[in-house]
């Protein structure tokens, strides 16, 4: 009877202790253990081996004490760094006060002879400043016709002072830092608080360019669109039935009537209708153009993908190069 209880006890242990090991032989082929040899048929068991299954519980178990360990150990230390700058704050304040101290010191003055007063200096009175001939006006990007601008309802000039302001004045358009692109002296666009109703029932703020005296040029309540092109070339935009569809200020893809304005001669430059709008973009890239000498800048988009780039010559004229899409 006692050599029968022993052998249950030792059968007992066996198990147990075989439970705790890792099963890595290939009698044991519905196990996965990390132990297995590359190739043993039991390396692709689904049941996970017991030991490997006990270790990484272990170890979830540990990485989860540890985050905790390290987030307690975070907190003291935020809390002691905290108190500590809080000294350091203090203490900073305090010898800022020392120092600002306003000692009051008595010194024996001396009799000093009686002089003459002298007469105090007036004051500078500021003049306003005067509008004069050939002021270039300062104000927002001079392309950019976006309605997300600055808002200015005034202008600048080279000083920096206001030289017109006016409250029907929505937004500003002239020269802008360097002045690249030569915007003319003594005229400035402004879009106005004033707004045209087309036929489709919207609304768009009229555009329109003034003068020294806010004198406005062209007056027409159709034109919604004017931005700076180069030197003194202007594009004026219309478009009575629909708004049109603008990029960034530069590109239109829906203007009806589209007009090049040259400001000091006061001649236009119409553009054709294209399926009844015109399409126009800054031109940008065109090096073949350069290299003739031509300064590309305006490109008039056709359905049919041809395009006409408008470009300033040597004397400052304006012509236009067509580009046919190969066909």
């Amino acid at each position: 009877m006692k050599n029968f209880l022993i052998i249950i006890l030792l059968l007992f242990v066996a198990k147990v202790a075989n439970a705790q090991s890792h099963v890595s032989k290939s009698e044991y082929a519905r196990y996965n253990c990390r132990f297995a040899p590359k190739g043993w048929n039991n390396s692709e068991g689904k049941l996970m081996c017991p030991a490997c299954a006990k270790e990484n519980e272990d170890a979830r178990k540990k990485s989860i004490a540890d985050d905790k360990a390290a987030s307690e150990a975070n907190k003291i230390n935020n809390v002691k760094l905290k108190a500590e700058n809080e000294a350091k704050f203090k203490k900073k304040q305090a010898e800022n006060a020392e120092k600002n101290k306003v000692t009051e010191v008595h010194v024996a003055m001396g009799k000093t002879p009686v002089t003459a007063s002298k007469t105090p200096e007036k004051p500078v009175k500021k003049v306003p400043v005067k509008l004069t001939k050939d002021i270039l006006f300062f104000a927002d990007y001079p392309g950019s016709m976006s309605m997300n601008g600055n808002r200015l309802n005034y202008f600048l000039n080279e000083n920096g002072d206001t030289v017109l302001k006016s409250k029907d004045y929505y937004g500003t358009f002239a020269a802008f830092s360097d002045n690249k692109n030569n915007f003319p002296k003594n005229i400035g666009i402004v879009i106005l608080n004033e707004e045209n109703t087309l036929t489709n029932g919207k609304t768009r703020k009229v555009a329109d360019i003034v003068d020294l005296k806010g004198k406005r040029l062209f007056n027409d309540k159709s034109i919604s669109t004017i931005f700076h092109l180069m030197n003194e070339y202007f594009v004026i935009g219309r478009s009575r039935d629909f708004g049109e569809d603008s990029s960034w200020g530069y590109n239109y893809r829906r203007i009806q009537d589209v007009d090049i304005y040259n400001a000091k001669t006061k001649k236009t430059i119409t553009l054709d209708k294209d399926r009844s709008r015109v399409e126009i973009y800054v031109a940008f890239d065109h090096r073949k153009l350069e290299d003739e000498g031509l300064k590309p800048v305006l490109s008039r988009r056709y359905s049919n993908y041809d395009e006409d780039i408008y470009c300033l010559n040597a004397a400052g004229e304006l012509v236009v190069k067509r580009f046919q899409r190969s066909r």
